[in-house]
């Protein structure tokens, strides 16, 4: 009688899980349901190749899945996987018995650059009083200022 049991309870875990196998391997999402009878569509993101940075195409690129936005039809695991390309052969240049070597740099130091000094002669011109007619003291801070402006001035006395 206690064999019986343990055959019962064996044979139903057997089962249950053979069961739940099946059901496992046959699963299909809602969303690939939906859309499992449209025109299959498969859409990546693409890297500044179109406007609107999205590219369709009528077939899953497997190499592209992990850039993968949206599709319409089977998921694109339903398809085959293509066989990788294979891989390159590679060979080095051949040996010469020379090089070429470029002279090494010598640092120096930039050219100072040579600039002038805003024209400021507008702003400096005195205003003379109103009281004041007499234009004597204006005229020298003005004929200063324009030869100050026109003179170069190395960067390093700039403010």
């Amino acid at each position: 009688m206690e064999e019986r049991r343990h055959m019962a309870m064996r044979n139903t875990v057997v089962l249950t899980a053979v069961a739940a196998l099946v059901g496992a391997c046959g699963y299909v999402p809602a969303y690939e349901e939906a859309v499992y009878d449209f025109e299959p569509v498969y859409c990546y993101q693409s890297i500044g190749q179109s406007v609107s940075g999205v590219e369709c195409y009528k077939t899953p690129k497997h190499r592209d899945e992990r850039r993968l936005v949206n599709y319409y039809g089977p998921h694109p695991s339903r398809y085959d996987r293509p066989e990788p390309p294979p891989p390159p052969t590679l060979s080095a240049p051949p040996a010469v018995n020379f090089f070429v070597r470029d002279p090494e740099p010598i640092p120096e130091p930039a050219p100072p650059r040579v600039r002038t000094k805003p024209e400021a002669a507008e702003d400096l011109k005195a205003e003379p009083a109103a009281g004041d007619t007499s234009e004597g003291q204006a005229a020298p801070v003005v004929k200063a200022a324009q030869a100050a402006s026109a003179t170069p001035v190395p960067d390093d006395t700039l403010p």
